[in-house]
Parts: C-alpha cells; sequence; structure tokens
C-alpha cells in the first residue's frame, strides 16, 4: 500500500466528487475543466493542495481547489502566485499542451517547459 496520504485518506474520493460537482473552473489557469477525462491527460481534473503538503498543507477542503492536470504538473510544491504565472507565460510561449479537444492519454514529458 501507498505510503502517500492524498490515497490512504478515506473521504479523498468524497472530496473528488464534492469538487466535480461544483464543475468550477482550473484555480491555476482559470480555463474550464473537462470532467470528464481521466489523468494522465493534460486538461483533467485533480485537486490541488493550496498549500503543499511538503509545506505543511493538509488535505482538508479548504486548502483544496480543482485544476488541470498539466496545470498541477507545473505548479508542484511551488505558490499558487508562482504557478499561475509560469502557466500563463507557458500558454504565450505556445509551450502548453494541445487543448483537451484531443482526447489522448499520452503522458506530456514536463521536459520541454522550461527550456
Amino acid at each position: 500500500m501507498s505510503n502517500n496520504p492524498r490515497y490512504q485518506h478515506v473521504n479523498r474520493e468524497r472530496q473528488r466528487q464534492r469538487w466535480k460537482a461544483q464543475a468550477l473552473p482550473c484555480a491555476i489557469c482559470g480555463q474550464a475543466i473537462d470532467y470528464t477525462l481521466k489523468a494522465p491527460h493534460p486538461y483533467s481534473f485533480v485537486i490541488d493542495e493550496i498549500i503543499p503538503l511538503k509545506h505543511g498543507g493538509t488535505l482538508t477542503y479548504d486548502n483544496q481547489e480543482p485544476a488541470h492536470w498539466w496545470c498541477n504538473r507545473i505548479k508542484s510544491t511551488h505558490s499558487l502566485t508562482w504557478a499561475r504565472h509560469k502557466v500563463h507565460e507557458l500558454i504565450q510561449q505556445n509551450k502548453a499542451p494541445q487543448h483537451h479537444n484531443e482526447h489522448t492519454t499520452t503522458p506530456i514529458a514536463p521536459s520541454h517547459w522550461f527550456n
């Protein structure tokens, strides 16, 4: 069994359903989320911890927000402000993955994001 608390938390699926029901846009880039897509599709839904667990954040609803898989990967353990700036910058540089019209499950390699 995984030691990752995200997978051991009994309320995680309830939290995911609660966020899905609200159908909010990505808290990082502000664009709509296609809640039907599955990870690792870059525009699929994930729960982002506003304050990362690494920095003392919790798995509680008040420390969560919906995000795209790709935006959340960019954010990693950085601040929300930093992530919003970086994602916007990558979009402006045409380094964002193709939009969710393409239903692909091919993982996106992060190596080109910061070049």
